[in-house]
């Protein structure tokens, strides 16, 4: 028996994020992750590379995937463009905006900042360019000027009730917070489907772009390089396919499997 042809509409796109200079885009979706809806747009999940300018936390096992460039944030950030990331996330310690300003003068990505208040206050002076701003206590208050700000939060209900009152006509991105392999992924992968589920159904106060990161794979203790980064591999992809927009990540083999198989499954 021949099973008849039907045709599913999308819905209407969700909220749109333009960063750089307009060249990058984040969201947009009109379906559950790259699922085939007559028409529906398939656009795969920007990856960021995570740069510091504090090194004294971060793990000597990712450290040493850098070939020294690590102790330079701006050349960091050249060997992410390098790498083939999409962006960067600048986990900025040192409270100098003027580093952000130079990393997008050398990259010309787009960046994502986590700092003080006081610090993104001074970021967001920089105007040349969108940026996401991170605020290191909760979502960020203070000005903004042309950037978007992250808003997070433990359920969706929260993160609903943070996005209303950052205010109509702002440009926020969801933070769904950390993605690792273990018990905490299927929490993650839940709020992340709940997410946008509920915006493609019409919670207005969802319908922005999500991103999450993956770096604290690296904290579990892993005996070699590779070992962590498919472990932080398997934990993108989880991202990805739970419908997050943006993924911040610590591994240049995480980075480079979540760009290939989002621009395969977006191409399906």
């Amino acid at each position: 028996m021949r099973l008849p042809k039907t045709s599913r509409r999308p819905c209407a796109p969700l909220g749109e994020l333009y960063l750089g200079r307009g060249d990058y885009v984040a969201g947009g979706a009109q379906s559950l992750p790259f699922l085939d809806l007559d028409g529906a747009r398939r656009r795969r999940p920007l990856v960021f590379g995570q740069v510091t300018d504090d090194l004294s936390s971060y793990p000597s096992l990712a450290a040493d995937m850098f070939s020294g460039r690590q102790t330079d944030p701006e050349e960091w950030a050249v060997m992410w463009k390098e790498i083939g990331a999409d962006g960067v996330w600048i986990d900025l310690r040192s409270g100098n905006p003027e580093i952000v300003r130079r990393i997008y003068e050398r990259t010309r990505l787009p960046v994502a900042v986590s700092a003080d208040d006081d610090v993104l206050e001074g970021v967001s002076r920089i105007d040349d360019c969108s940026m996401i701003l991170i605020g290191r206590n909760g979502p960020y208050g203070g000005p903004r000027g042309r950037h978007a700000t992250a808003v997070g939060g433990s359920t969706a209900d929260e993160i609903s009730e943070r996005c209303s009152a950052a205010g109509d006509g702002q440009d926020i991105v969801i933070d769904l917070g950390g993605f690792s392999m273990g018990q905490g992924l299927s929490r993650s992968v839940e709020l992340a489907e709940e997410v946008r589920r509920r915006a493609l159904n019409d919670d207005t106060t969802l319908r922005h772009p999500t991103m999450c990161s993956t770096v604290r794979c690296w904290d579990a203790g892993f005996p070699d390089a590779r070992v962590a980064s498919m472990w932080e591999a398997e934990a993108a992809l989880a991202a990805m396919m739970a419908g997050t927009d943006i993924l911040i990540v610590r591994g240049p083999g995480a980075a480079d499997m979540a760009r290939v198989y989002g621009e395969e499954l977006a191409d399906l």
